[in-house]
């Protein structure tokens, strides 16, 4: 909801998606995952540069994949925004977001880095 359509679904991606199903499956199933790992190097401090575990890969590797995946998303909210001009109505949070990244009276402004980090959350 929060990102107005759906980007993956049964059997093939949606049109347009930047990852297939069994990929967002598998980026879902690696967070979750990671978020849950002991990690040799939290409890033994020295340890922690050379990444015993790979979990440090994993997770810098995940960060980039999701990255990508909310770049393209915003892409095309952004593609839209251009297209409608004047007439745009926000249809999901992302175009609210948006349009607030671009409200230069607000006393704290968000970066697209920003707007990704909410969209994450309220996802």
């Amino acid at each position: 909801m929060a990102l107005g359509r759906k980007y993956v679904g049964d059997g093939e991606g949606a049109a347009g998606s930047p990852v297939s199903p069994g990929e967002f499956r598998w980026m879902v199933d690696e967070l979750f995952v990671l978020n849950g790992v002991l990690s040799i190097g939290d409890f033994i401090p020295w340890l922690s540069g050379l990444d015993p575990q790979g979990y440090v890969g994993r997770m810098k590797r995940e960060s980039k994949m999701f990255d990508q995946f909310l770049n393209h998303i915003l892409d095309e909210h952004d593609q839209r925004r251009r297209l409608e001009g004047g007439g745009f109505v926000a249809r999901d949070m992302v175009d609210v977001l948006l349009q607030l990244a671009d409200d230069p009276s607000l006393e704290v402004q968000l970066s697209r880095n920003n707007v990704k980090a909410l969209t994450q959350v309220i996802n």
